[in-house]
């Protein structure tokens, strides 16, 4: 099975606790276990009288864990809520720095204020994993800024970080809700954003 075939048929169906269809058989996430093997195509003789599974773990490597890992990774974007244009143009440097893909938070907002009007009970249509990045940049933010950092906050919870850009004290309104302070010219600054993001988005 091709990466792309693996990934579309199992490993997003999976992820998203969706029937997963293989063959001519279906499979219930909360009845099954995922493993998933790497090595060379079994011949008919390695796959005759039920053999197949444990001839594939004789020559395959498992690696369920990374590919669930890499998708998890793939599935989580950042979206920087900055309060100006060179603050935000500063964060999406720092996050390719990190391998981490930035998404504009004007789709971010759209996203939350129509999840406002989607009935509760409706199925999840994506496995997509969304982070704001609440950048400060000044001690007294705008009312505006503050405004949308609120409904991050309040529509994303733990998965909106507040970040501080320099050595000013972040201001009141979000003094405490562990404040990441960033630097870009420390390294461990940026490790440390990298850490935070990583269990925001579930990626231990």
């Amino acid at each position: 099975m091709s990466e792309e075939k693996l990934r579309r048929t199992v490993v997003e169906p999976w992820r998203q606790g969706t029937t997963v269809e293989l063959g001519d058989q279906q499979w219930e996430p909360g009845d099954s276990a995922l493993r998933i093997l790497h090595g060379p195509e079994l011949g008919p003789s390695e796959l005759a009288l039920g053999r197949g599974w444990n001839n594939a773990e004789r020559s395959a490597t498992d690696i369920t864990a990374r590919v669930l890992r890499e998708a998890a990774a793939a599935a989580v974007s950042v979206a920087v809520l900055a309060q100006t244009p060179a603050g935000n143009e500063t964060a999406m440097q720092l996050l390719s720095q990190i391998d981490v893909r930035a998404v504009e938070w004007a789709a971010v907002r759209a996203r939350i204020l129509a999840a406002a009007t989607v009935v509760p009970s409706a199925p999840p249509q994506s496995a997509q994993v969304v982070i704001a990045l609440l950048l400060v940049e000044q001690t007294a933010p705008t009312e505006a800024w503050l405004f949308e950092a609120g409904l991050a906050l309040g529509a994303l919870g733990g998965r909106a970080i507040v970040v501080q850009l320099g050595e000013q004290s972040p201001p009141a309104e979000l003094r405490d809700l562990g404040v990441v302070r960033l630097a870009p010219d420390q390294p461990a600054s940026l490790h440390a954003l990298a850490e935070r993001l990583r269990h925001a988005g579930g990626l231990f």
